[in-house]
């Protein structure tokens, strides 16, 4: 009997330690990368990366807010404070040992876009560094990479809408974006996406929920949990 009871308070302890530890307070944050996330006509963050948090959320009894902040804001955040969730994040090889993974949630095609009536053509990387600019956000993945490939000809901003708008005046031939997002970036900013097109596809990329390195390894272990989940019963293909 007594057996028995220690056997049930043991299984008592680790239910409320579970709970307790899918009940961390949790700061999430994500940016305006429409589709994927951007806020809604509601103010709230809404978009497909939204929906996958919100159904991990849900399973493993979070209710923390998820907030939209700028992407260098975000970035700086996750480096420099535990129990910080950003999503959704590249998974490169420089940024693989700063922080720990919750996926991949999407695979996404990083591209070189410019207008077509510019009769720009180019098929590889060393042609790209012969542009006179290149339009790219400030601190994203796709800027590090190029930098780390050689790049000089960068003209970084603080977002998306600055760089489509330099292009759409000829202010630079050609900006960075990603197979997932240019067409409602161009849409957003009342461009023709006709009058664009992809010169070329540059790298591919996992892109992962991101918690801070210091965070609770089995908090993220039971965000993993509930994202495969989340893959077996159909509901991410479903999103």
């Amino acid at each position: 009997m007594k057996k028995s009871l220690s056997v049930l308070l043991i299984f008592l302890i680790m239910e409320t330690v579970g709970s307790l530890i899918c009940a961390q307070e949790l700061q999430i944050l994500t940016e305006e990368n429409p589709p994927f996330s951007l806020t809604g006509p509601d103010k709230r963050p809404t978009g497909y990366g939204v929906e996958i948090v919100l159904e991990i959320q849900k399973r493993v009894k979070n209710q923390d807010v998820i907030r939209i902040y700028p992407w260098a804001r975000a970035f700086f955040t996750i480096l420099n404070k535990p129990g910080v969730v950003v999503f959704a994040m590249s998974r490169t090889q420089e940024r693989d040992p700063l922080f720990q993974w919750v996926g991949p949630i999407i695979e996404n095609d990083w591209i070189f876009v410019a207008k077509k009536s510019s009769h720009l053509k180019i098929s590889s990387l060393d042609e790209a560094k012969k542009l006179p600019y290149i339009g790219v956000v400030r601190d994203f993945a796709w800027s590090k990479y190029l930098k780390s490939k050689g790049f000089t000809n960068l003209d970084a901003a603080t977002d998306y809408v600055s760089n489509i708008k330099k292009v759409a005046v000829n202010r630079i031939p050609v900006f960075v974006s990603s197979n997932l997002s240019y067409q409602y970036e161009l849409t957003e900013l009342a461009e023709k996406v006709d009058d664009y097109e992809v010169l070329m596809e540059f790298c591919q990329v996992q892109m992962y929920i991101a918690f801070s390195k210091e965070s609770d390894k089995r908090t993220v272990d039971a965000w993993q949990k509930a994202f495969d989940d989340m893959k077996k019963d159909g509901t991410v293909e479903r999103l």
